[in-house]
């Protein structure tokens, strides 16, 4: 145990040996260095300190010739003296700062020189107090540089992507000054009608809001009669086919065939399906194709029912609509004044005949009714029936009192609808 434990301290101690030789040497190495830069310090002390002297010794030699020129010759007159000591002091000062100049030179090149040597001495003896070699002066490896390169190049693309976004930001800002500029116009012709509106002109727009309400309503009324149109299409086109088909069973000579398979009426059906008749048909195979055919009109008749009943609906939504757009625009007019109920200072009388006749509206509900009076024309639909039924009301009747501000708005909204109309035209 003993021997192993000298022989591992002995090992030891070998390699700290070692290390401390390797120190050794590099200090040595270190302290070689070191005195060569201090002999080469020395010597460019040296050097300095020579051509200091040297600066001074010309210095003096050249305040001696000063003093001697600014003295001049005393054999000469004084003007001629003076005269000749500036023109002698110009040249030598002109010479003297040729020197001058190219010495700066000198020295400028002499000291970025030594400011460099100290540098570097510098980071050497900082590289042999640390023990860093990474200290000093950067030099890039290869990959380092393709990296650094490759670094520009993504910059070089940033740059162009930032441009081209500056680019559409600048084309975006042009677009949002051209619709700002739009807007402004639209602006400055909803103020020209608003003044027209206010200055009361003739060609004032009464209510753009009714306008839009009636716009939608028409568009409503449109679509639905679209539908209604191509509902009555598709009727037209089945009625015609089976008048084809049944003009076609006639030229044939197929006089035993029922009028089932055509077009049935009312009548015919119900004398069919009697009671009298039902037990009466014999069970062939005409029959129960009749029967077929019957159940497959009767369907389609039910459909066509159903959809009638639909369109019908939505009309009667649309109106519903329509009624509560107008009266609550007439709740709005109301409460600003504009506008008030039957028996009030401000009331509406559309038949007074204290307006001349150009201010007076007439309403074309009114004259719908007249229009029904005069040819006697049963209404189309249940809401015409009412509505009539309504305007021909007694006014002492409760009725009457209870609808007649719904009448009122009515023809109010239907005689802005009218001047509306009238004005767009012109």
């Amino acid at each position: 145990m003993n021997g192993d434990r000298t022989e591992s301290d002995w090992q030891g101690l070998v390699s700290e040996y070692l290390v401390c030789k390797r120190k050794l040497e590099s200090k040595k190495e270190a302290l070689l260095i070191l005195s060569k830069e201090l002999d080469t310090c020395q010597q460019e002390r040296d050097q300095y300190k020579l051509m200091a002297n040297q600066l001074r010794e010309r210095h003096q030699s050249l305040k001696k010739k000063y003093r001697e020129l600014i003295d001049g010759d005393p054999s000469l007159p004084p003007e001629k003296r003076k005269q000749a000591n500036l023109a002698q002091l110009l040249r030598d000062s002109q010479d003297r700062n040729k020197r001058l100049g190219e010495e700066i030179k000198e020295l400028q090149q002499r000291l970025g020189e030594v400011q460099g040597d100290n540098k570097l001495l510098r980071m050497t003896i900082a590289k042999q107090r640390l023990g860093d070699e990474e200290i000093g002066v950067r030099h890039f490896a290869a990959h380092e540089r393709e990296d650094l390169v490759q670094q520009l190049e993504r910059a070089r693309e940033q740059i162009e992507s930032l441009e081209h976004d500056l680019q559409a930001s600048m084309d975006e800002l042009q677009d949002v000054k051209e619709e700002r500029s739009s807007y402004q116009d639209k602006v400055e012709r909803l103020n020209q009608e608003l003044n027209h509106i206010l200055s009361g002109h003739e060609n004032r727009i009464i209510d753009v809001d009714a306008l839009c309400m009636e716009n939608r309503y028409l568009q409503e009324r449109l679509k639905q009669l679209h539908e209604e149109v191509n509902l009555l299409k598709s009727n037209i086109a089945k009625y015609k086919n089976a008048l084809e088909r049944r003009k076609n069973s006639k030229g044939q000579g197929k006089s035993s065939s029922s009028a089932l398979t055509g077009v049935l009426s009312a009548k015919q059906v119900q004398d069919l399906l009697s009671e009298d008749h039902g037990c009466s048909l014999p069970a062939t195979p005409q029959s129960i194709s009749d029967l077929k055919s019957l159940a497959t009109a009767l369907l389609e008749t039910i459909h066509e029912k159903n959809m009638v009943i639909q369109h019908q609906r939505q009309t009667n939504k649309i109106l519903g609509n329509r009624v509560a757009e107008l009266e609550k625009k007439l709740r709005t007019l109301e409460v600003s004044g504009l506008w008030s109920l039957p028996g009030g200072k401000d009331t509406i009388l559309f038949g007074d005949p204290a307006l001349p006749t150009t201010q007076r509206s007439r309403s074309p509900l009114l004259k719908f009714v007249e229009q029904l009076t005069e040819n006697k024309a049963s209404p189309k639909d249940e809401s015409s029936e009412n509505l009539f039924s309504l305007l021909k009301t007694p006014r002492s009747s409760p009725s009457y009192r209870t609808y007649k501000p719904f009448v009122l708005r009515l023809n109010i909204s239907w005689a802005q609808g009218t001047t509306i109309r009238e004005r767009s035209r012109r």
